[in-house]
């Protein structure tokens, strides 16, 4: 058990649009610029998928990976539109996805048919939402698949960034 209320962490997600992470978003991209930085990529987990999509959108941005998306059931409960926030996705895309994840998130979901070639798909059909954080790496199958994600996506960005 995660220990978290589901009724209460849905509502708590709601606190939480990008408009309200927009000015964090913006205060850490400048503090990476006055150190050199000039591309940047996002990754998240979960609900972190959330914050990859709309930063994937920033002009600086070249690669974003959501391991176990959740930004579908997000942007519902945001009421947002998944299918135009994917229609501003500039840049190449790596969904992580479990066995159990969203439709949207899989090859032929909605995500697949507005980013097209700017999005890579990879599903882990033996893994559960939130396997990369949580599985129990000392079961053989777990660690075979947290281990192919972390390669994957250090492949992806290094072709991508």
């Amino acid at each position: 058990s995660s220990g978290i209320n589901a009724e209460y962490g849905m509502e708590h997600i709601k606190n939480f649009p990008y408009s309200k992470m927009e000015p964090d978003v913006n205060r850490i991209i400048q503090f990476a610029r006055k150190r050199g930085a000039t591309i940047f990529g996002s990754i998240g987990t979960c609900w972190g998928s959330y914050l990859v999509v709309k930063m994937s959108a920033l002009p600086d941005f070249k690669a974003g990976i959501s391991m176990h998306p959740s930004h579908p059931k997000m942007m519902t409960l945001l009421e947002e539109n998944e299918e135009e926030a994917y229609k501003e996705i500039h840049c190449k895309q790596l969904f992580l996805s479990a066995g159990n994840d969203h439709e949207n998130v899989f090859p032929g979901g909605l995500g697949e048919k507005v980013l097209g070639d700017k999005l890579r798909v990879e599903v882990f059909p033996d893994m559960v939402h939130g396997w990369v954080t949580r599985a129990d790496i000392s079961d053989e199958k777990n660690n075979r698949d947290v281990s192919k994600a972390v390669e994957l996506f250090i492949e992806f960005f290094k072709e991508n960034m």
